[in-house]
């Protein structure tokens, strides 16, 4: 019978330990990869939320000449994506003077009539969701031509998705002069309710 010397017998010992705690590791490795992809997956995003206001024609609520948005005071919760649709019943144009930046999209991704947008011509903006303190800007197109006895028509429907992280109050305002007065900028327009209104973030 083969003798096994006492040091060879020492050094066989320590590899199959040695394989063995290597092969340990590997599993609790792979254990905790495992439940840190598991949490990663069942941490939802939480989910968008959606909002709406109609623009109105003044015919519509008894007031010509006197557009309004309604709600005009909107409120939405913080760090959650918002998609804000936008019914535009009014088929009237407030052109924007030349070199307005009032037709292009601002911090957020806009689409009328489901088609995605990055402007509008300043031509053929009909009004617009303007945010200063946030740099947002909807510009929105006018509804089609054909009008029913107060000026509205089958609406416009422009989306615009959006996400704010700051908690505040945020007064907004349609930049389109689509007022009364010589310049159209008075009446509706500086009226809290109609043409100017608040975003309040909480």
């Amino acid at each position: 019978m083969k003798r096994i010397r006492p040091d060879r017998l020492n050094t066989t010992g320590t590899v199959r330990r040695a394989r063995y705690l290597a092969l340990l590791l590997l599993a609790v490795t792979a254990l905790a990869a495992s439940a840190c992809s598991s949490t990663s997956a069942n941490v939802a995003k939480p989910p968008a939320i959606h909002i709406s206001t109609n623009i109105l024609t003044g015919g519509m609520i008894g007031r010509p000449g006197w557009p309004k948005f309604s709600p005009a005071n909107l409120t939405i919760p913080k760090d959650t994506t918002v998609v804000l649709t936008i019914y535009n019943y009014d088929n009237g144009t407030a052109p924007l003077t030349a070199g307005s930046l009032g037709g292009k999209v601002e911090n957020g991704k806009e689409t009328v009539n489901g088609k995605p947008v990055t402007s509008i011509p300043i031509t053929d903006i009909s009004h617009t969701f303007t945010v200063p303190l946030l740099q947002m800007n909807i510009p929105i197109p006018p509804a089609p031509s054909a009008a029913g006895p107060g000026g509205e028509s089958e609406p416009t429907v422009v989306t615009f998705t959006f996400h704010v992280t700051k908690a505040g109050t945020y007064t907004w305002q349609c930049v389109a002069p689509c007022g009364t007065g010589a310049m159209g900028m008075g009446g509706p327009m500086v009226t809290p309710g109609y043409m100017t209104g608040s975003l309040t973030v909480q």
